[in-house]
């Protein structure tokens, strides 16, 4: 363990917690990631990083590059985001733009903010893959068809309405069906907006 001191108050810990817990001088609570203490707020941020193989130290110097730029202490939230824009932008691979798009609009679900506009991209990133593969020569748009997936009866009412729908590929390029902006998929007092999890599926 690097650290053992609260990283709230800085009080010094007794002991060397191995998973959450609270500090027992000011009770805010205490996240374990790769062996060093972290707060509320850094914890999420790093969690979402990994699942991009962004390390701890990127993350936290882009937090403290934050903080010069703003006159103040950063937030591990603002700090994962700018390094997720700037790892989508340096992406060129739809499939990997896709996947980064996916842990952007999750990030900002599960911190209660519309992200709608950002989960919209991640079908919009397929629909570029296909579009590539048909001026390679390796799809033929004009012969396939795209049918709207749901999790079935794991999906809401809204997004089993559009089960099965079929749609061309400019179709689905101008109407953007999903996500569906009417899902309530796991919707909350802190999150009105659904997590829709409807994809595209590929036929001729």
């Amino acid at each position: 363990m690097q650290n053992l001191t609260c990283p709230y108050c800085k009080t010094v810990l007794t002991s060397s917690p191995k998973r959450r817990t609270a500090c027992v001088s000011c009770s805010r609570p205490i996240f374990v990631r790769k062996g060093r203490l972290r707060t509320e707020d850094e914890a999420p941020a790093l969690d979402f990083c990994a699942r991009l193989g962004v390390s701890a130290t990127l993350l936290d110097k882009t937090r403290d590059t934050l903080s010069k730029e703003f006159g103040h202490p950063a937030s591990a939230a603002d700090a994962a985001w700018r390094v997720m824009n700037t790892l989508v932008s340096e992406t060129k691979d739809y499939h990997a733009r896709g996947m980064i798009y996916f842990q952007m609009a999750r990030f900002l679900w599960e911190e209660g903010k519309d992200h709608l506009q950002i989960a919209r991209e991640v079908p919009r990133m397929e629909l570029a893959a296909w579009k590539k593969s048909a001026d390679a020569g390796l799809l033929d748009l004009r012969a396939i068809r795209l049918t709207v997936i749901t999790a079935h009866e794991a999906s809401c009412p809204n997004c089993r309405e559009l089960e099965g729908t079929e749609l061309t590929y400019q179709e689905a390029l101008n109407s953007s069906p999903i996500p569906v902006p009417e899902c309530t998929n796991e919707t909350s007092p802190t999150q009105p907006r659904g997590w829709c999890r409807c994809i595209y599926g590929l036929h001729p």
